[in-house]
């Protein structure tokens, strides 16, 4: 009698059983890596509208506000002019507008020490660009056009389950840096 190759069901079963196993085990780590590379995704955004807020008001010759959604998700540098902020801003002023994303908030920090862990429930997060209400923004910094901001500043860059990024705005360099 000729022997068949191949697997038995019972093979195939077992096979599958070790590789759910594995995933089910894997999945807790992969969700945890997911989060905290989306905080640092969010956080490189925030850095970099610093930067480009910075870099506007130097380049323009004119000051520059960083503004947030406070408890969302988007920022957003533009002239320091009412009109720049109240809608009507003209053609010629160059802004950036940008959204983190789903599930990072931001906030100006009132004490949270650094490495708390923090839940913040159903806050909103990102709306889409362009899309946010000119009395929603709130003020970080002002940029000047020598490249020094207004005054020093904490920024909270906060996702569900994981460490909040400390942003860290320096007003004498204009410049940020990150704890995470």
């Amino acid at each position: 009698m000729k022997r068949r190759s191949g697997f038995t069901l019972l093979e195939m079963v077992l096979v599958l059983a070790v590789i759910v196993m594995l995933a089910a085990m894997a999945y807790p780590t992969m969700t945890g890596w997911f989060r905290g590379e989306t905080m640092k995704s969010a956080s490189d955004t925030v850095r970099a509208a610093i930067s480009m807020a910075r870099h506007l008001a130097i380049e323009e010759g004119e000051p520059y506000r960083l503004s947030i959604v406070d408890g969302g998700g988007n920022l957003k540098a533009a002239p320091d002019r009412d009109d720049a902020w109240n809608g009507g801003a003209s053609d010629e002023d160059e802004e950036h507008e940008d959204a983190l994303p789903q599930g990072v908030a931001l906030s100006i920090d009132h004490g949270v020490s650094a490495g708390e862990i923090v839940s913040f429930g159903s806050r909103q997060t990102a709306m889409e660009i362009g899309e946010v209400n000119p009395t929603s923004w709130q003020k970080v910094a002002v940029f000047y056009p020598d490249g020094r901001a207004d005054f020093d500043v904490t920024i909270l860059c906060e996702g569900l389950g994981v460490r909040p990024a400390v942003i860290h705005l320096r007003a004498l360099t204009g410049t940020s840096s990150v704890e995470r």
